[in-house]
């Protein structure tokens, strides 16, 4: 084809065209690609397997039994146990317990998260993989910090038994009104033979909130805790188990 002197292929311009087409296509594809991984994780994902999540590693008997921790508040949000077997001695695990925090020794999971956060400072720059002398004395009315913005206190601490720490706007033992949250983790250490341990880490939860709100702590949030709390307890018993190796 010749227009004002200048020749061009149309073969050429329908390539491009072709081309073009394919481009647009492929990206159409891809978005309705993440939408759909969106959409499964966020809304297909979470209730589908909260039950497993829920009791992530523990027995029909660590679900049903009791806990310190308990009789602090009524959970309606959640109420999870997780447990791990770790083959070290309940006094390192319970050393490995007491130090986890954020400008302490970290959460023995993914430290690009808490760094990318804010919610880290680790003593060691990193998780630690040694018990830190300093943070061992650790008592019923400290504090152990999530972020610059959320703090656990330490309702009941018993070398090597358990730690159960507490957050939210509702104080152990009152009764929620208004606008609250509750939150507590009661880890549970039980000595097993040959220098071995069970490690029982259960959340309770409840708060205010309801329709979206609620959906949203329920089914995302909760699935992502899930994996933060399964992270913490296994990268524990990873750091306890090489510990004991090195001893």
């Amino acid at each position: 084809m010749s227009t004002g002197g200048i020749e061009v292929d149309g073969s050429q311009i329908e390539s491009g065209t072709s081309v073009f087409v394919k481009v647009l296509t492929w990206a159409g594809l891809g978005l309705l690609g993440l939408i759909g991984i969106l959409v499964a994780g966020f809304v297909i994902v979470p209730p589908a397997t909260r039950s497993f999540t829920d009791r992530w590693g523990a027995t029909p008997e660590e679900v049903s039994m009791e806990m310190p921790g308990d009789d602090l508040f009524d959970a309606r949000r959640e109420v999870s146990t997780r447990a791990v077997t770790i083959d070290a001695p309940p006094d390192l695990v319970y050393s490995l317990l007491v130090q986890m925090g954020q400008h302490r020794a970290g959460w023995y999971g993914w430290d690009w998260f808490y760094n990318l956060t804010g919610s880290s400072d680790f003593v060691d720059g990193h998780y630690s993989r040694r018990i830190v002398p300093e943070l061992q004395d650790l008592w019923a009315g400290d504090t152990i910090s999530i972020n610059d913005m959320v703090q656990y206190q330490v309702v009941a601490a018993e070398r090597p038994k358990y730690l159960v720490l507490h957050a939210g706007s509702v104080e152990p033992y009152e009764e929620p009104t208004g606008t609250w949250t509750a939150n507590t983790m009661a880890f549970l250490i039980e000595p097993l033979p040959d220098d071995r341990s069970r490690l029982i880490l259960r959340i309770r939860a409840d708060s205010s909130e309801t329709g979206f709100a609620k959906w949203v702590w329920n089914n995302p949030l909760n699935f992502g805790g899930a994996l933060f709390a399964r992270k913490t307890i296994v990268g524990l018993r990873r750091t306890a188990e090489e510990i004991a190796a090195e001893r």
